[in-house]
């Protein structure tokens, strides 16, 4: 994916001003927003971003004190610079812009599909065990520890409770996150103050109507 010996033009291919290599890219310029909506995703699942390291986090999955980063902050980071790299083969190959803009909005939307299609997995893991002759249906507690820094993960019926934190950095890209389940008690003390938004109440209300139409089909 980097301009190496074979390549005439060694330049960077968004700064143009150094040498392309991968620690060039923790520190390019060209990627300084990107970064920063990352870090903020990091910020809104629990990570202080004192930790950061400008080079082992975004290279290694580690915090400045050598800790491995959970599932959760390591995915976002594989996230980020799948993108990244996409947008520099658009670049080279295709002759398409590089655009910060569209790199942050391809990261939310990824994040959020796979936050959706984690849910998916453990309701359908959920009812699987409901219907089995296990007997008990309860989803095992290393599942919701998996996912601590993204909500809270109801073992009970396989919900997961997203922190309203990380809704509204997803949301910041004008992506809808209608199809999430907030976790209102898991909000800052900032977000808590402000008055609640149409979509958080729109997304409560479907969650109640899903909820209903569930048990109902469940009784059925």
């Amino acid at each position: 994916f980097l301009n190496g010996k074979e390549s005439i033009n060694k330049n960077c291919r968004l700064c143009n001003y150094s040498n392309e290599s991968q620690l060039h890219l923790m520190h390019c310029p060209a990627l300084y927003m990107i970064k920063q909506y990352v870090a903020l995703l990091l910020q809104a699942m629990g990570l202080n971003t004192s930790l950061i390291h400008p080079e082992l986090t975004w290279l290694l999955g580690m915090t400045k004190t050598g800790q491995l980063l959970d599932p959760a902050h390591h995915a976002i980071i594989r996230i980020h610079w799948r993108h990244v790299y996409a947008a520099m083969v658009r670049l080279q190959y295709d002759g398409e812009a590089f655009s910060q803009a569209r790199v942050k909005s391809d990261i939310a939307r990824t994040f959020l599909s796979r936050i959706l299609a984690y849910q998916y997995e453990k309701r359908l893991c959920f009812y699987r065990r409901r219907h089995s002759h296990a007997g008990n249906y309860r989803l095992p507690k290393s599942a919701a520890q998996q996912v601590k820094s993204l909500g809270d993960l109801r073992l009970s019926d396989g919900t997961l409770l997203v922190k309203a934190d990380v809704i509204a950095v997803i949301e910041q890209q004008g992506i809808s996150c209608a199809q999430l389940v907030p976790d209102l008690l898991s909000s800052s003390s900032s977000t808590s103050q402000r008055a609640p938004s149409s979509s958080s109440s729109g997304r409560r209300n479907n969650y109640s109507n899903n909820k209903q139409r569930q048990q109902g089909s469940i009784t059925i």
